[in-house]
């Protein structure tokens, strides 16, 4: 037997000490099945397209996709094909998992007071399961069946107009190497997709990261911090945890459900924190049925229901995954994700990477998602580099569902060769910085689509007036409210002639906005309603808010609701409103605008009051944190969150992000937020919105929501002396 140290500091953060690696990675599964094992389950029904036997009708939509593309057998053939040091891994993770639930069988979560049956023992392959099921949708999939909605119910012009960021920046401004002309075949593409598109049945991310290095720093050594933006459900995407044995010291932010420390954490050399890197990963191809071979029907089982049969088979360019098999064109995908996997395999060489040499190194055969990672060590270095699997397809895949013929295959297409992918070091600014943006207008294609410049230009701004930084700045940054992205259209909303009192007042409010969306910032409100209420009349006339490529609901609702903001606010910055119908002339234009200034602010005035001076941005823009379960099942609502105003907005450093399906309310966040001090670890920092535990009620579920509500750290406790300085709890298990 052998036995494994695990003590909790007053967060309820585990740090464990283990004899050797295999026991390191028992004990994180133990510990991520004690804090978040319903988190666990949730992801591994999802993956298996298992959804519905929970939750009901609710759940099939989903579990229909995941079964038709195949996640589940993606992870399987994928585990098989691992090193052996992956398979150790995650058999050893495995066994943690099962070791806790056979002492908890009794006492599970409350979650599972609401399951038909209790969670099956874990399997070694299920931690790529639930990583796929973490990313599918973080690629291009959703975003390219929106735009060839676009395309085909408003035409190719227009959806081409709709493209990417309304502005460009690199994380390094590059020097040399030919201009990816991004346009290239685009009308001929879009043109293709409206006409294949006419036959079917009507049926991105965000994040911020930053490295400085020592001669910018008042410590000489770098900084590294961030902050990753997704939806901010409950239980939180990222579990903290902190390992120690022979080989490794390890500490970071993982995911439930997989071992090692994927996208954020340090060893006692070398600090990694990754941004997504928005790569086109996913073509989706319309097909003629009869190119679907291999067919097969599954069962769906429906809590409460009757079955529901699903058919599935696959193209030879990839699953079937939307449309009917009995008739018309249908759509098909691949999705790197789908080819040979082997992310897992990179876990353990970074926990022993010694530098940001090695850390790279160590993810030469990472594939999904792609990433801008970011790397710091104790030599002093600092470094960019792209790390996944980038396949350059034919230009006309990056825009929309494409023809199924050899011409837009992936057939014979090789990944471009890691060395070949962007990367700098130690620039002579002194910084680098990634938030989503455009990597670089050089050297492989990454993608069509980036995130606005502003988030990246305002932490520039932020970096560029400091030459002594430290760990307290660094937090400044994150809680930065800013927006550089509001002031063109607020320029467009203090030159309209609104009809109303109330339209002038909120006017004038928006004229002297410093555009800081803060708790109390009037000029948010009225900003943000004005932005979606254009975004909803696009849509009135375009009709592209909720497409229904290949069946009902898809893309999702969400991700057509943010797309469509987006894209709106894209065609008024840039002459594309032009192409809207019945906006012909810049005079209509701005009678339109001036009458939904009025029809917006008239809106919120039935929620906040008739004097807009008195109108807070936290009024309205509230942080959603679904749960799940609570959302799906109404006798499971007591473990829904509550709700709380928050500042920032979808362009600042501080996300908050909205979308029109969800008014001012805010849906994404950052979902943790981190400082690595190579100078010293334990002046390290971090928090998550929630808690490090995803049992409501255990007092670890929501005892970090008000720090980081107030943007604040807690200690990142790393050395001996600081784990038993914050550390309350002490146990062993025996394995």
């Amino acid at each position: 037997m052998t036995d494994i140290r695990i003590r909790r500091d007053q967060w309820g953060i585990a740090h464990v000490t283990a004899p050797d690696r295999a026991a390191a990675f028992t004990a994180q599964g133990y510990c991520a099945a004690a804090d978040r094992i319903w988190q666990m389950e949730f992801d591994r029904l999802k993956a298996a397209g298992r959804w519905s036997e929970v939750v009901g009708p609710a759940g099939v939509r989903e579990d229909t996709f995941f079964r038709r593309i195949g996640i589940e057998a993606a992870a399987r053939r994928d585990w098989e094909g691992l090193s052996d040091d992956a398979k150790t891994m995650t058999t050893a993770y495995a066994a943690g998992v099962n070791k806790w639930l056979e002492e908890n069988r009794d006492e599970l979560p409350a979650e599972f007071d609401h399951h038909p049956f209790a969670p099956a023992p874990w399997e070694p392959w299920h931690c790529s399961a639930v990583y796929k099921v973490r990313h599918v949708f973080m690629g291009t999939l959703m975003r390219k069946l929106w735009r060839g909605e676009v395309a085909r119910s408003a035409g190719p012009e227009l959806a081409r107009l709709m493209r990417g960021e309304p502005g460009a920046a690199s994380a390094v401004v590059p020097a040399g190497g030919p201009t990816i002309d991004l346009l290239e075949d685009a009308a001929q593409a879009l043109a293709a997709s409206t006409d294949a598109l006419a036959g079917v049945p009507e049926i991105d991310g965000a994040s911020n990261s930053w490295a400085i290095h020592g001669s910018r720093t008042a410590s000489g050594k770098p900084l590294l911090a961030g902050d990753p933006h997704r939806g901010i459900e409950f239980p939180n995407v990222y579990f903290q945890f902190h390992m120690t044995c022979d080989e490794f010291d390890v500490i970071g932010l993982s995911f439930p459900g997989v071992p090692g420390f994927a996208h954020f954490g340090h060893n006692t050399d070398v600090a990694w924190c990754i941004t997504h890197a928005m790569a086109d990963d996913t073509d989706v191809f319309v097909e003629a049925a009869d190119d679907v071979a291999d067919r097969r029907h599954e069962t769906i089982s429906v809590r409460d229901n009757e079955p529901v049969e699903v058919a599935c088979g696959v193209s030879p360019r990839g699953p079937f995954i939307l449309g009917d098999l009995d008739g018309g064109p249908v759509l098909c995908a691949n999705w790197t994700g789908l080819t040979p996997d082997t992310t897992l395999d990179c876990l353990l060489p970074m926990m022993l990477a010694g530098s940001c040499d090695g850390l790279e190194e160590a993810v030469r055969g990472w594939v999904i998602p792609a990433n801008s990672l970011l790397t710091a060590d104790t030599a002093g270095d600092i470094s960019y580099k792209v790390r996944g699997r980038i396949i350059e397809r034919p230009p006309a895949n990056r825009w929309a569902p494409v023809p199924g013929d050899d011409d837009h295959s992936w057939d014979g297409l090789e990944p471009v060769p890691f060395d070949d992918l962007q990367q700098w070091r130690n620039p002579e600014r002194g910084y680098l910085v990634t938030a989503n943006n455009r990597i670089s207008d050089h050297g492989p294609y990454i993608s069509l689509d980036f995130a606005p410049p502003s988030r990246h230009d305002r932490v520039v701004e932020l970096l560029d007036g400091l030459s002594a930084a430290t760990v307290d700045d660094m937090r400044a940054i994150h809680s930065d409210v800013q927006s550089l992205f509001a002031p063109p259209i607020c320029a467009i909303i203090a030159n309209l002639e609104p009809s109303s009192e109330l339209g002038r007042t909120a006017r004038g409010i928006v004229a002297d906005w410093d555009h800081r969306s803060t708790a109390d910032s009037a000029g948010a409100v009225v900003y943000t309603t004005f932005r979606q209420a254009w975004a909803t009349d696009v849509d009135r006339r375009i009709g592209v808010r909720t497409g229904d490529i290949g069946e009902a609901g898809w893309p999702r609702a969400l991700d057509a609701s943010r797309m469509l903001l987006d894209a709106s606010t894209n065609l008024l910055l840039t002459g594309g409103w032009e192409l809207v119908p019945g906006i012909e002339t810049g005079d209509e234009l701005h009678a339109i605008l001036s009458d939904l200034l009025d029809q917006a602010v008239a809106d919120i005035a039935t929620e906040l009051g008739d004097d807009p001076a008195a109108w807070r941005w936290d009024a309205q823009h509230v942080m959603l944190s679904p749960h799940p379960l609570a959302a799906a099942r109404p006798e499971a609502a007591d473990l829904a969150l509550p709700v709380t105003g928050v500042p920032g907005d979808g362009e600042t450093v501080r996300a908050g992000g909205v979308a029109t399906m969800y008014g001012l309310r805010s849906y994404l966040s950052s979902v943790a937020r981190y400082v690595f001090d190579v100078a010293d670890w334990d002046n390290s920092g971090w928090i998550v919105p929630h808690g490090v535990s995803g049992v409501r009620g255990s007092g670890h579920d929501l005892d970090q929501r008000d720090a980081w509500l107030a943007c604040e750290l807690i200690p990142m406790a790393y050395s001996t002396d600081a784990v038993d300085e914050h550390c309350v709890s002490d146990s062993t298990i025996e394995i």
